[in-house]
């Protein structure tokens, strides 16, 4: 069963926005992408040249889109609002939605290496964990991080993540089986939170 939401949806905290991603996104995510690929290549999937293209990117859009469209994705654009003009500065994503009586996704995120530190990475993961529990209705969303990549852990700390173990050789990241720390949250923990 998919969910309708608006794809003019905004979520905003104090430095940080997200929002669906636009097909006017498309030259700044490209050049953000070229812009951090040394810097995320370590925690991300092997892509190849065709990925740093406009027409790779192009392809993600899409895909984003059409995840939306049948309910089993929601990626959002990570927007830096401190500034005169919003700015694209990573992404956000609840990915492998379920719904029916698991209400279950998995979350990722990347923020631009020099807008990292600022607290955008945890807002833009609060804002998500808003989405997905009052307005999808999941009662469980989990990332997973690698034990090296202690920036994720502290944003996932940050947000009150519980830490659930570690998973052996979890994911295929840069072409090889990664190790993962596997943290969830509740519906019930998200609400006791915001209390």
């Amino acid at each position: 069963m998919s969910r309708s939401i608006s794809p003019r949806l905004r979520l905003e905290r104090e430095r940080t926005a997200i929002r669906p991603f636009a097909a006017r996104d498309l030259e700044e995510l490209l050049a953000l992408r070229i812009a951090n690929r040394a810097f995320l290549e370590p925690y991300e999937s092997r892509r190849d040249e065709r990925f740093y293209t406009a027409d790779g990117q192009a392809r993600e859009l899409r895909l984003d889109r059409e995840a939306w469209t049948t309910g089993q994705g929601y990626g959002f654009a990570v927007l830096d609002i401190t500034g005169s003009v919003d700015r694209l500065i990573g992404r956000v994503a609840l990915a492998n939605v379920v719904l029916g009586s698991w209400r279950n996704a998995t979350l990722g995120y990347w923020i631009d290496e020099a807008s990292g530190s600022r607290g955008h990475a945890t807002e833009a993961v609060l804002l998500t964990l808003r989405f997905a529990f009052d307005e999808l209705g999941l009662h469980r969303v989990q990332p997973a991080v690698m034990p090296r990549n202690a920036r994720s852990i502290r944003v996932v700390e940050k947000c009150g993540f519980r830490d659930e173990g570690l998973a052996l050789r979890y994911l295929q990241i840069n072409g090889a089986w990664e190790d993962h720390r596997i943290y969830a949250m509740t519906e019930e923990e998200w609400r006791a939170r915001r209390r």
